[in-house]
C-alpha cells in the first residue's frame, strides 16, 4: 500500500522558495519511486473550485531543463531541504539500492564500487 501524498498548506509551500530540494517523487499508477533534486523558484497553490492541483515550479538541479518544470503536491511522496550542495550525494548514498541492484553489486569489505 503507498503511503499517501503529502498536503501542503500556502505557508509550508511558500516556504521552499529558493531552498534546494531532494524530493521523493511518486505516481499512482507506478509503483516505483524516483528521487529527485530540484531548486524551488516558486509555488502554484490550490485554488477551490478554481484550479486544484496545487504545484512547485522548480528547476532540475543537473541544469537540463532551460524553464522550470512542474512538480504536483499530489506526486510527492517525501521532500526534504539541502542545506550544502554536497549533501545530495550524502543522501542519495544512504538511500537502501533495489534488490535488483543488489545482487549485482559483488564487492568486499572496504570495498566501494561506482557506477
Amino acid at each position: 500500500m503507498s503511503k499517501p501524498a503529502l498536503v501542503f498548506d500556502p505557508v509550508t509551500a511558500i516556504g521552499f522558495i529558493g531552498q534546494t530540494v531532494l524530493m521523493e517523487l511518486r505516481w499512482d499508477d507506478d509503483n516505483e519511486m524516483l528521487w529527485r533534486c530540484y531548486h524551488v523558484v516558486g509555488v502554484v497553490l490550490p485554488v477551490p473550485g478554481v484550479f486544484e492541483d496545487g504545484y512547485f515550479l522548480a528547476m532540475p538541479f543537473d541544469g537540463s531543463e532551460d524553464l522550470p518544470v512542474e512538480v504536483y503536491f499530489d506526486s510527492i511522496n517525501t521532500i526534504r531541504g539541502i542545506r550544502d550542495r554536497h549533501a545530495t550525494a550524502k543522501v542519495l548514498g544512504r538511500l537502501p539500492l533495489p534488490a535488483m541492484v543488489q545482487g549485482k553489486c559483488e564487492t568486499t569489505e572496504g570495498e566501494r564500487r561506482h557506477a
